[in-house]
């Protein structure tokens, strides 16, 4: 049975989440509580603490308490749909704690730093960084990482900086990251592209387009691929080191979603470089959704063009992470709360990445090619000729199910594969299951009509 305190706080929260108290009114006093619930007046302090600890409320001295300005509405997830349409996760409730206590000590530590930082990141966490990031087979110094926004941000910096071999064309996998391929196109840089399929891609192919074309960086996405959901194999990563080496091409590796790789053999192509022609590339959105954070490991000879530009970019854009953010990753780190979630994850992962793999065998049976369950939160359904994109997701969004186009992971007015790209980021095994006996059915109406 719950305390009375209990109580009075989940009908504060209830009342102020559902909007019956307003804004800059007095809330109820403490007299006035005590009265409605039958209890003493410091059973109702207790519950105002309680709340207010949630900075939900505030108090006054000798007046009272009040609600919070500009206080979110609690969002409701609509649990009808499946949604297969984004890869952006839920924060979850199990997370929330250890968050509330990081953030009150990194807004404690970061109040010591200047607000004129350095371009590069805080030096406590950059210090932290190499070995953190030499469990992933990234061997660097603290002068080589950059923290910044996320992997958008370099790459943006990236394509519009000079490189020292004087080449000035952009090679990417098709399909690849979709945020990518539209800055691409919104720049009018000079693109040319690679197929990328299940098998990974024709290295015979990327030699050649590195040794007839002026390519300046190979954009790459090795595992846990978006939209595909694959990962390259050994000896395709180290192909692709050694012609970056040969042919005088740097590569960006986006490994954006190291951490819950399921593949504890793998290493990156950057462990098999010459880190002279190697940029690599890392993201915590995946795994510490609540703040934009990443990290840039440069070649040294690069550090002072990227200093530069990423200078520059201050004018129509931002770069650095902010300071809190900094500090708040630290403290994960320091504290091991990082590796916490990434073994709670990765056991998750490994549940749904079993379910999507053996959903993923049945779609032959509908004439529909896939690949993915192997690698991250991705999958990818070719879709046969005879069945139309837009209809096909207009129809499953009918039934709630939620999916992605394929179209928007090719560029424009070039080779694409018709079809839909599913990501399991946000849902369990009973949706994932439930949501492909409903594209199982869909798919078999195409086939009869």
């Amino acid at each position: 049975m719950k305390d009375i305190y209990q109580i009075i706080t989940e009908d504060l929260e209830e009342n102020i989440r559902l909007g019956r108290y307003k804004g800059r009114k007095k809330l109820p006093s403490i007299r006035a509580l005590s009265q409605t619930y039958h209890c003493s007046q410091s059973t109702v302090v207790k519950a105002y603490e309680i709340v207010k600890s949630k900075h939900l409320v505030y108090s006054v001295p000798q007046s009272g308490y009040y609600i919070v300005e500009n206080l979110p509405r609690m969002e409701k997830m609509n649990t009808s749909v499946i949604d297969f349409s984004t890869g952006n996760p839920i924060i979850g409730d199990m997370q929330i704690p250890d968050l509330k206590h990081c953030l009150d000590r990194a807004v404690d530590s970061s109040n010591q730093y200047s607000i004129h930082r350095h371009l590069h990141g805080t030096d406590s966490l950059r210090n932290m960084i190499p070995k953190y990031l030499a469990d992933f087979q990234v061997f660097t110094r603290a002068k080589n990482i950059y923290i910044n926004l996320g992997v958008q941000q370099a790459l943006s910096i990236m394509t519009q900086m000079p490189f020292p071999n004087q080449k000035n064309v952009i090679l990417i996998e098709q399909p690849t990251y979709g945020f990518c391929i539209r800055f691409l196109e919104h720049w009018g840089a000079d693109v040319r592209w690679i197929r990328r399929s299940k098998q990974g891609i024709d290295l015979d192919e990327l030699e050649t387009l590195f040794k007839t074309e002026k390519i300046k960086f190979f954009y790459t996405v090795p595992r846990n691929h978006n939209p595909l959901g694959t990962a390259y194999g050994t000896s395709q990563r180290k192909a692709i080191a050694a012609l970056a080496d040969k042919y005088n091409v740097y590569i960006v590796e986006d490994d954006y979603c190291s951490d819950i790789s399921l593949d504890h053999k793998y290493d990156p192509i950057y462990a098999y470089g010459d880190h002279f022609h190697h940029i690599y590339l890392k993201s915590f959105s995946k795994i510490i959704p609540w703040f934009r954070i990443g990290i840039v490991v440069l070649p040294t000879h690069l550090i002072p063009i990227f200093e530069r530009h990423a200078m520059y970019s201050y004018y129509h854009s931002y770069f650095s992470a902010s300071l809190v953010s900094q500090a708040t990753l630290e403290i994960y780190i320091r504290n091991k709360l990082l590796e916490k979630y990434v073994t709670a994850i990765k056991k998750e992962l490994a549940q749904r990445l079993g379910c999507l793999a053996s959903n993923l065998k049945k779609m032959e049976e509908y004439d529909v090619q896939y690949s993915g369950g192997e690698s991250g939160f991705y999958a990818y359904l070719k879709l046969p000729h005879y069945i139309n994109e837009g209809r096909f997701i207009a129809d499953l969004q009918k039934h709630h199910v939620l999916v992605t186009p394929g179209k928007l992971y090719y560029l424009e007015n070039s080779y694409g594969e018709k079809g839909v790209r599913l990501s399991i980021s946000r849902t369990n095994t009973h949706e994932i299951q439930h949501g492909f006996e409903i594209i199982y059915k869909r798919l078999a109406q195409y086939v009869k009509s």
